[in-house]
């Protein structure tokens, strides 16, 4: 959901309302059956991500390199998927559409970073975690892509699980001059049940991958991601009440079948069954959608 830029708005008679805010990030709340208020999504003539985005992953502390691989499976092989199509739904002022393509390499698209702020991590502190990861050079300073953190689960991330599952922002002061987008995407392996799509919605003790953490930050990066090439400086695509296309279908995971371990899912992807959330479709009076052909 968007920030409280949209305060100044409201003060001015604006219809449209500041929505559930961390440190004036665009969240994802945990589960709870209230849906948003209007499902009305509107362009406001921000831009939009074009072309190929690429992706990159900040590792953040001490996670396992089976959570590692299941993540960059899901990053591999997102791109072109049905799934992730649904975001060519949306476009520009100019007609240009997001396209579905993702640019990812687990080689060269991550980077490690042992603990370098330590194990408690505010909103001030992902934006340093970003900010050294660039200027050390470990990756490309990149505005057409976006960031994601990925915290291992000793890592305390304020607000995590109780407010939100994960988060996706812009900043032009983490590189002067330069927009970067990021996301925050805690493991949630830290008894947090409200953020897994398989314990809180088909009350299961396993997930597809039989990982909870990999496996609901899988949930969390289609969220962040969907709304962040939709709406990267949170001024083109949302509802009147703040809501991006994510937040439309938060927990809603559509038509889903019954994966190897006993688990639900909904997407096939590469050689892994996920259980990812499905996203607003842009068409007439637009729905949440699994996949779009």
């Amino acid at each position: 959901m968007r920030h409280l830029a949209a305060l100044s708005l409201l003060l001015a008679g604006s219809a449209i309302l500041p929505a559930e805010t961390i440190n004036g990030t665009s969240i994802k709340p945990p589960f709870s059956a209230a849906r948003p208020r209007s499902t009305q999504i509107e362009y406001h003539g921000g831009p939009i991500l074009l072309g190929s985005v690429p992706v990159y992953i900040i590792y953040y502390g001490a996670i396992p390199s089976g959570t590692q691989s299941i993540v960059n499976d899901f990053f591999s092989n997102l791109g072109g998927s049905g799934q992730y199509n649904v975001n060519t739904t949306y476009y520009d002022g100019d007609g240009n559409r997001i396209m579905n393509a993702l640019t990812f390499s687990p080689t060269t698209s991550v980077y490690n970073d042992n603990y370098s702020i330590g194990k408690i991590v505010t909103g001030s502190g992902v934006q340093k975690i970003v900010q050294s990861a660039l200027l050390n050079g470990h990756l490309p300073v990149d505005e057409g892509g976006v960031y994601f953190v990925i915290t291992s689960p000793d890592v305390h991330a304020i607000g995590f699980c109780n407010s939100f599952c994960a988060y996706h922002s812009n900043s032009t002061s983490i590189i002067s001059g330069k927009d970067i987008k990021y996301s925050l995407v805690p493991d949630p392996s830290q008894a947090c049940d409200g953020c897994s799509g398989n314990v809180a919605v088909f009350g299961e003790n396993i997930t597809p991958n039989g990982d909870l953490g990999a496996d609901e930050m899988t949930d969390s990066i289609m969220h962040e991601l969907s709304e962040t090439v939709s709406d990267p400086d949170l001024n083109a695509w949302y509802t009147r009440s703040g809501a991006e296309n994510g937040d439309l279908c938060n927990f809603n995971y559509g038509t889903t079948y019954i994966a190897p371990n006993g688990s639900h899912a909904n997407a096939h992807l590469g050689n892994r069954d996920y259980l990812i959330q499905t996203i607003w479709q842009n068409t007439g009076k637009g729905f949440c959608a699994n996949t779009l052909p």
